[in-house]
C-alpha cells in the first residue's frame, strides 16, 4: 500500500502546475468548494418535504446553504431534457411508460407525487433549462446523466454553456474511462468521475481531466486518502441509504461518527442536507 501511495505520490508531483493549466477554467466552482470546509450535495434536491428532482426541492436546498444540488436528467421521445431518476415515469408521478417513449407535451401532463406517501402534488417534472436557471449563481449543480442515448451529452453541454454556467456545473461520470470523450466536449465543464480503486483514483489524476472524484465506504486507506485531500485532490462519498435511515431515526451522533471515519472527504452527498447542516455546525463547535 505504502509503494502504491508513493506512486499516486509521484503521478501527482509530476503533473506539476494543474491549478494553472488544466483546472484554470474551474477557478469560480472550486472557490465555491473551499478544501478547508465540508461542503454537502442534496440527493435529487431536498426531498424530504418536496417531490425529488423538483423545482421547490431545488429551492429548498438552496435556502439551506447546500453547495451541491445533484439532479437527475433524461431526455423525453421528442428531445427535451427534464429532470428524472427512472427510466419510467411510474414511481414519480401520476402517469406511467418510459421516459424515451413520452413526449414532453405528454410528461407535461404529469403530477409528480409527494415523497413518501406517493400522493399526487401540484408540482410538474422539471425541464433541465429550467434548473440550470434556477441554480444560477445560487448552487453548484452536479448533473447525474441518466439517459442512455449518449448523444444527449452535448445537448445538455449545449445547454449549459448557453446558460453561462460551464464553470458551476460537475457532471458525473460512472466510467472514469468516458472522461476524455466527454472532456473534449467542452473542456470548460467539470467532470467528476466514480472510482472504484485506488487505481481508479491514479488514473483519473493521470489523466489531469478533473481532481474531484467520487469514492465509496470500502476506501479505507485513510492516511493516503487525507494526503491526497491536502495536496489538492476533493473526494466525495455519499451517506445515502442506511446511515441517512439512522441519522433520521437516532439523531445527528450518526452523522459524527461517520466524519471521524471519513475524515478526508471534502463533500458528503445525502438525502437528509437539513439534518447534516446541524451535524456541520455541532460537530465544529465540539
Amino acid at each position: 500500500m505504502t509503494t502504491f501511495f508513493s506512486y499516486i505520490r509521484l503521478i501527482w508531483i509530476i503533473s506539476g502546475l494543474m491549478y494553472t493549466t488544466v483546472y484554470a477554467q474551474s477557478t469560480r466552482l472550486l472557490a465555491k468548494l473551499e478544501q478547508k470546509n465540508l461542503h454537502f450535495a442534496a440527493h435529487r434536491g431536498s426531498h424530504q418535504q418536496f417531490p425529488e428532482n423538483s423545482v421547490p426541492a431545488i429551492q429548498e436546498a438552496i435556502s439551506l446553504g447546500i453547495t451541491i444540488v445533484e439532479l437527475d436528467v433524461r431526455s423525453t421521445k421528442d428531445g427535451v431534457l427534464i429532470l428524472m431518476h427512472d427510466k419510467t415515469v411510474d414511481r414519480t408521478t401520476t402517469g406511467k411508460g418510459k421516459v424515451s417513449e413520452l413526449t414532453y407535451a405528454e410528461i407535461q401532463q404529469l403530477q409528480l407525487r409527494e415523497t413518501p406517501q406517493g400522493i399526487a402534488s401540484k408540482y410538474h417534472i422539471p425541464t433541465l433549462q429550467e434548473a440550470l436557471g434556477l441554480c444560477k449563481g445560487k448552487i453548484i449543480l452536479d448533473i447525474d446523466f441518466k439517459e442512455e442515448r449518449k448523444e444527449y451529452i452535448a445537448q445538455t453541454y449545449e445547454l449549459i454553456a448557453n446558460e453561462g454556467m460551464e464553470d458551476e456545473v460537475l457532471f458525473f461520470l460512472y466510467d472514469h474511462q468516458e472522461m476524455e470523450q466527454v472532456y473534449r466536449l467542452n473542456p470548460k465543464i467539470t467532470l467528476f468521475p466514480r472510482a472504484r480503486s485506488m487505481k481508479d483514483i491514479s488514473e483519473i489524476l493521470q489523466s489531469k481531466r478533473t481532481h474531484i472524484i467520487h469514492i465509496d465506504e470500502s476506501f479505507d486507506a485513510v492516511e493516503q486518502l487525507a494526503a491526497l485531500r491536502s495536496q489538492g485532490v476533493y473526494l466525495w462519498i455519499n451517506s445515502l441509504g442506511e446511515m441517512d435511515k439512522q441519522a433520521a431515526e437516532k439523531g445527528s451522533a450518526v452523522y459524527q461518527s461517520f466524519l471521524k471515519k471519513y475524515p478526508y472527504v471534502t463533500i458528503i452527498q445525502t438525502d437528509n442536507p437539513a439534518l447534516w447542516s446541524k451535524t456541520r455546525t455541532t460537530y465544529k463547535n465540539n
